[in-house]
């Protein structure tokens, strides 16, 4: 049976957030400010990607495609064309829904590592695309002077408006991927992760199933890329590199795949403890990864996906009942 609630560990997780949110609105911090803004925007593209990668199975690396639609989508139309900044938050998601369906549609018909190699190929094909198609992207240089956003009038571009709206629609992606994997759809994805064979044999509709998850990951995608152009007021081909496709993977996996507060958690460990080490130097990174590499191998299930079974003591098996002591014994 799914359960209806939010576990200890998820509300954890999710209750130092806010916490760390509230105090950081109160304390007006600028460094706290910022990094809590980017783990929250990068956390909602990771959300997206636990949808595909925890929920569904999937190995799909085209999330970053979908940020890049957002992010030069919310761009072009403030920047360039003059529109309010809310149309870029949502005209592009539509867009990320179309070459969602476009790629996913021929793409889902390989398997396995083949599906992952063409999604690879699709996301370094975009990165090429924004250095090289300067008339849409502003190449290198990118495109620069994004609006934030505001409501009523009533700029967000301050550093603490703009992070109460990133939470708040970290918010709002948490409940989305709460809401589904607690559905028939969430149910019908872990079938489809577990057994693909066996999914299609109960009659679940897997190109559906694999288009939806592509579809609500494209959207989450495409709304993280444009509140990271947004929050910077800057886009360009960086955010969008190898590295960004690595960070995402590292955020799900060290949270934990198909965990809610997964991506929460895996977001403020890619953007904190690398700044946390700065100290070592040129020894930076090599720790960093050394520090990854433990957690792979003691954590392979992520931070939240632990088994805290063993601490919980054994039930007395009462089927070899502890024989009596003998008068001898006594």
């Amino acid at each position: 049976m799914i359960r209806r609630t939010i576990g200890i560990r998820d509300a954890s997780v999710l209750g130092a957030a806010l916490v760390a949110v509230i105090a950081t609105l109160l304390t007006g911090s600028a460094y706290w400010t910022y990094a809590l803004t980017l783990i929250a925007i990068y956390a909602i593209a990771a959300v997206g990607l636990n949808v595909m990668l925890g929920l569904a199975g999937q190995v799909s690396f085209a999330q970053t495609t979908f940020m890049g639609i957002g992010g030069y989508g919310a761009a072009r139309l403030t920047a360039t064309l003059g529109w309010d900044p809310w149309w870029g938050l949502v005209l592009p998601a539509f867009g990320a829904v179309a070459v969602a369906v476009l790629i996913g549609l021929p793409l889902f018909r390989l398997r396995g590592h083949y599906f992952a190699m063409a999604t690879f190929a699709l996301a370094l094909g975009t990165n090429s695309l924004a250095v090289g198609a300067v008339l849409l992207t502003g190449g290198s240089t990118g495109i620069a002077g994004v609006p934030p956003l505001a409501i009523a009038g009533l700029s967000l571009g301050t550093p603490q408006g703009f992070l109460i709206v990133s939470w708040i629609v970290l918010a709002l992606a948490l409940a989305v991927f709460f809401v589904l994997s607690r559905s028939h759809i969430g149910r019908a994805w872990r079938a489809l992760a577990t057994s693909p064979d066996v999914a299609v044999s109960l009659g679940v509709p897997v190109l559906r199933l694999k288009l939806l998850a592509l579809i609500v990951a494209a959207v989450m995608g495409s709304v993280a890329g444009s509140l990271y152009a947004q929050f910077s007021s800057f886009v360009a081909p960086d955010f969008i590199n190898l590295v960004m496709i690595i960070n995402l993977f590292l955020i799900v996996f060290i949270g934990g795949r198909g965990m809610l507060s997964g991506p929460v958690l895996g977001a403020a460990f890619v953007a904190l403890i690398p700044q946390a080490l700065s100290f070592l130097g040129e020894w930076q990174n090599v720790v960093f990864f050394v520090l990854l590499l433990l957690f792979m191998l003691f954590l392979p299930r992520g931070a939240l996906g632990f088994d805290l079974s063993w601490l919980r003591p054994r039930p007395r098996d009462s089927s070899h009942p502890v024989p009596e002591r003998t008068e001898a014994a006594r």
